[in-house]
């Protein structure tokens, strides 16, 4: 028979693509959702009604399961306990329910991991890996640190690929200029399957994209720029004025009761001058290699856009 694997965060970016390679693996999966109706192919799933705080959801999910994927997770937040309550303490609800049915567990973590005194994001991230080690105990588990994912469905990029459309390609006015890894989303959730199948347990591994060195921002806004065949201006952008725009738009945001995606913690992160994937590799350890070069994937990202009319 074919497995069993549990999977949170389905109704997001990457557990959606994760949901999607393992059906086409032919997986059976089970999926928690506060919202069923947001899954996209809840028709093909078993789908568990919850989330991370109900431990009772939590073992109906991972019930019979031979593997667990963790996917859910905040990227933004009002407060950072609310990073720690999700992210860390999420991990370790789901490390735990895991343990319990003697699911291996793969847990999606972030390279933002690497340098948790930057943000509380990456604080939280950090915290998730130790949460799933403590509490998995000698069950199986896996983190993966994502570089910078895009892709078809993506939110979190699409003001940067409408700026660069727009003939703008803002980058970090630094020196050296930051570098990072940038991976397709269906790429990332290939990784994912192979590293449950075939990476060392109790690791993290960092996944990396084609470029062993990784991308300036010269070069990814060239790359995106070429694929919707334009031209766009570079724009370095001091470190004093982004940073002045983020606490602004922080405070008008929880003002407003939102989360804000762009805080003084992000541009930190976004001024960091390394963030390719070195150590580790899971590439290394797996046969897994990227497939999508920058240039296709944007492309194949940019048509998405186009038609759904986002772009």
């Amino acid at each position: 028979m074919s497995r069993k694997v549990a999977v949170t965060g389905g109704t997001g970016f990457v557990g959606a693509a994760v949901i999607d390679a393992l059906l086409e693996s032919g997986a059976r999966v089970t999926a928690l959702a506060r919202d069923p109706s947001r899954l996209a192919r809840a028709g093909d799933l078993n789908v568990i009604r919850g989330d991370l705080r109900d431990k009772s959801s939590l073992m109906k999910l991972v019930s019979g399961a031979d593997a667990v994927i963790h996917c859910a997770g905040l990227v933004k937040a009002r407060r950072a306990a609310e990073f720690f309550n999700i992210n860390a303490e999420g991990a370790r609800a789901v490390a735990e329910a895991a343990s319990t049915a003697r699911a291996k567990l793969v847990h999606i973590s972030s390279l933002a991991a690497r340098r948790p005194e930057l943000s509380a994001y990456a604080a939280s991230k950090r915290a998730s890996e130790a949460a799933v080690a403590e509490a998995s105990g000698d069950n199986p588990w896996i983190a993966l640190r994502a570089p910078a994912i895009y892709g078809p469905g993506d939110q979190a990029t699409l003001p940067y690929f409408r700026l660069v459309k727009s003939g703008i390609a803002p980058e970090p006015a630094a020196k050296p200029a930051p570098r990072a890894s940038i991976l397709f989303v269906e790429d990332v959730a290939r990784a994912i399957l192979n590293a449950l199948d075939a990476a060392p347990p109790r690791r993290v591994y960092e996944i990396g994209d084609e470029a062993p060195e990784g991308h300036s921002w010269r070069e990814i806004g060239e790359a995106l720029a070429a694929s919707m065949n334009r031209r766009a201006a570079r724009l370095p952008a001091p470190r004093f004025i982004l940073s002045s725009y983020a606490a602004i738009g922080a405070g008008f945001s929880l003002l407003r009761g939102e989360a804000p995606m762009v805080t003084p913690g992000k541009i930190r992160e976004f001024f960091h001058p390394d963030w390719v994937a070195r150590d580790n590799l899971l590439s290394k350890a797996t046969d897994w290699r990227p497939a999508t070069p920058l240039k296709e994937g944007f492309a194949k990202t940019v048509r998405w856009y186009q038609e759904n009319g986002l772009l």
